[in-house]
């Protein structure tokens, strides 16, 4: 089974939109079995109450509004799929890139979509500032963590079970800079990672503010490079 986590804030307007008609006939289509989990950010609009109406998802809500890493450790500890992966409310990945996973999925411990892969497609861009902003992240993440990853914070991302078990133990970033913990912990213990291209079109309703979430996401980086063992697995 396919665990689906979805984290939510302020998803009022498309959630129920987005899942009835995209998410669930694209699964039912392909058929493969899943739970979808949303998870309610503390929104402060009518998304808990749209996600309440839904049937066959479950859901996980609580206030106040925590940060996405948060959220998507609040999915994994309900996940109960053989695999599990998260993705955006907006649906920017498209869904094709499910498919990867379940393709790839017994020979990678996470798998991690890439916008910047050669083979990906960009329906639409992201403003240009944040392109520079994004690019600038992307050096200073590869170099100060030895990556060789051409996206760490694509909101698509997968991985088996005892990759989620790890996760849930030692995540400690509840903002946007978690994808990178993530990727962190993995190489630290040596977990397969596969990145994959997507298709990928730009959420112009985003009200995220790029300076402020920018200087957030360097705050956490020294944090996550200050935190180095206590990700490790202990012998």
């Amino acid at each position: 089974m396919l665990s689906i986590i979805i984290p939510c804030y302020n998803e009022g307007e498309t959630i129920k939109d987005n899942i009835n008609n995209r998410v669930i006939p694209y699964l039912k289509y392909k058929n493969i079995k899943y739970e979808i989990i949303l998870v309610n950010d503390g929104s402060k609009d009518n998304t808990l109450e749209e996600i309440m109406s839904l049937q066959g998802v479950n859901v996980v809500s609580y206030t106040p509004n925590r940060g996405k890493g948060y959220a998507v450790k609040q999915g994994l500890i309900e996940a109960k799929g053989d695999y599990i992966l998260f993705m955006d409310a907006d649906l920017s990945t498209d869904l094709k890139a499910i498919e990867d996973v379940v393709q790839f999925q017994k020979d990678y411990d996470l798998i991690i979509g890439s916008r910047h892969h050669k083979a990906s497609v960009l329906v639409k861009k992201q403003p240009l500032i944040r392109r520079i902003i994004g690019l600038g992240c992307r050096i200073l993440v590869n170099g100060k963590f030895h990556f060789h990853f051409s996206d760490t914070q694509c909101g698509f991302k997968a991985m088996n079970k005892e990759m989620a078990k790890l996760l849930i133990e030692k995540q400690q970033i509840d903002n946007f800079a978690f994808d990178v913990e993530y990727l962190y912990i993995a190489k630290l213990n040596n977990k397969k990672v596969k990145e994959i291209p997507v298709v990928w079109e730009n959420d112009r309703s985003s009200t995220v503010n790029p300076i402020q979430s920018s200087l957030k996401f360097f705050k956490d980086l020294k944090i996550i490079k200050k935190n180095k063992e206590k990700y490790y697995v202990k012998s």
